[in-house]
């Protein structure tokens, strides 16, 4: 068997079946993967004339880090590599906060390389560790799918990114064979040889005892995680059509809500996914669960200061921002005036109301000490109360626009007017439409 025309032609297919980009910045460590991966598209780029860079993280976190540093800029600078080095800043010392600092890093590297496909050199192996990883955490569908050959990222300073893992479907064991069959050095990471790290326990403790029972384990994993990232796609789609459906959410601004009958109209299981994608904060499996309990009335903290909120028709999700005191509203719209031709309006987008009771209004949003006296009604109330009777959610409440003379309110734009603005015949008076966003609506 020729493990590098393996290797090459898995790179290859792999690369003509992400478009064939010009430019691809690769991620390399200086272990035995990811040297194979540069050699590979180092072949690539001479045979297609593909743009071809590569990165080096030192986290600084080991004393021969340095040596590895300096192995890849030797192999680059042999190759004729273009190879930046960036000396990434660890905060903590678990794995996450390693992986979190080293990818900030080659964001940044890819940034200054204009290169939009950064090529890791993940392989077989590394997706079942994966895999028993997020198994053992408890994650659905979406974290047992691991990684996928091509991933899409998302960053604040430009499109984004592709993440490209050309070589998931292959042996460790073959492609270390390919790079002793080119004579091809690499460094070793000692590190790895220790079971401190959970992802070295699962491969020095528990794949090899999968192994020896069931000789396929391996290739069973990763199937599996093939299948379920199918399904995980699949729910993907069907959540993003249940949110994108009129009337059912609202994700936008301060009024971030899911209207709770569509909601349980769904299965659980697609639930879950509605919930992980609706959340401006990012939610574990348990935290989802505990949503998916809530009735009307209870609240929840949620990651990053956040609040999940069930009130009889919708289930609201505040932020730190939202929850600010005073609270931030969205800014009024506007109202547009006509002349009255002796309709009252709907009291929701429409209200008749006298020309000298206008000229006295302003238009904003609930402030203490607010009142009204609803219309037909003998004596006045707290706006706290009118909404209580009204049923508006507490959520919604900062948000309402209302038209005010003084304390007293006239108007509480899509909830119902107060006495002050009835008209009767022979009154001059203005037929007023509000223009603008109101809480309960799908967009802001």
């Amino acid at each position: 068997m020729n493990e590098w025309l393996i290797l090459l032609e898995t790179v290859g297919k792999s690369w003509r079946g992400l478009g064939s980009p010009h430019r691809v910045t690769a991620a390399v460590s200086g272990g035995a993967d990811s040297v194979a991966l540069l050699a590979a598209l180092k072949a690539l780029a001479e045979e297609e004339g593909m743009v071809l860079s590569a990165a080096h993280v030192d986290h600084g976190l080991r004393e021969t880090s340095g040596r590895d540093a300096a192995f890849v800029e030797k192999l680059c600078a042999d190759w004729g590599i273009p190879c930046k080095v960036v000396r990434a800043q660890v905060n903590g010392k678990s794995e996450n906060a390693a992986r979190q600092a080293r990818y900030e890093a080659l964001r940044n590297a890819c940034l200054e390389n204009e290169t939009a496909v950064l090529a890791l050199a993940h392989h077989k192996r590394d997706q079942a560790e994966t895999v028993l990883l997020h198994l053992l955490r408890g994650s659905g569908s979406g974290g047992l799918s691991a990684m996928q050959e091509k991933s899409w990222r998302s960053w604040p300073e430009s499109e984004g990114w592709l993440l490209w893992r050309p070589m998931l479907g292959l042996d460790p064991e073959l492609i270390r064979a390919a790079l002793k069959e080119k004579g091809i050095p690499w460094m070793e990471d000692e590190t790895n040889e220790g079971d401190a790290y959970q992802r070295n326990y699962i491969r020095h403790q528990v794949l090899p005892v999968m192994a020896a029972r069931f000789p396929k384990a391996e290739d069973a994993i990763c199937r599996a995680a093939r299948i379920l990232a199918d399904e995980d796609a699949y729910f993907r789609s069907e959540t993003e059509r249940f949110l994108e459906a009129e009337g059912n959410a609202c994700l936008h601004g301060p009024c971030r809500w899911i209207r709770l009958s569509p909601l349980l109209g769904l299965h659980k299981a697609l639930r879950r996914y509605v919930l992980k994608a609706a959340c401006p904060t990012d939610l574990d499996a348990d935290t989802v669960e505990r949503l998916l309990s809530l009735s009307p009335g209870q609240k929840m903290n949620l990651p990053e200061n956040g609040r999940a909120e069930c009130s009889g028709a919708y289930l609201h999700f505040l932020t730190a921002e939202d929850q600010g005191l005073p609270p931030v509203p969205l800014a009024p719209g506007i109202l547009v005036s006509q002349p009255w031709g002796g309709e009252t309006g709907d009291g929701f987008r429409a209200q008749a109301i006298r020309e000298d009771v206008y000229a006295q209004c302003e238009l904003r949003r609930l402030a203490p000490g607010d009142t009204i006296r609803p219309l037909g009604s003998p004596g006045a109330k707290s706006m706290q109360d009118y909404f209580v009777d009204k049923k508006v959610p507490r959520p919604f409440r900062p948000h309402i626009p209302l038209l005010c003379m003084g304390k007293r309110v006239v108007w509480a734009i899509g909830v119902g007017a107060g006495e002050e603005a009835r008209v009767k015949a022979g009154d001059r008076a203005l037929l007023l439409r509000y223009e603008g966003y109101l809480p309960g609506e799908p967009d802001a």
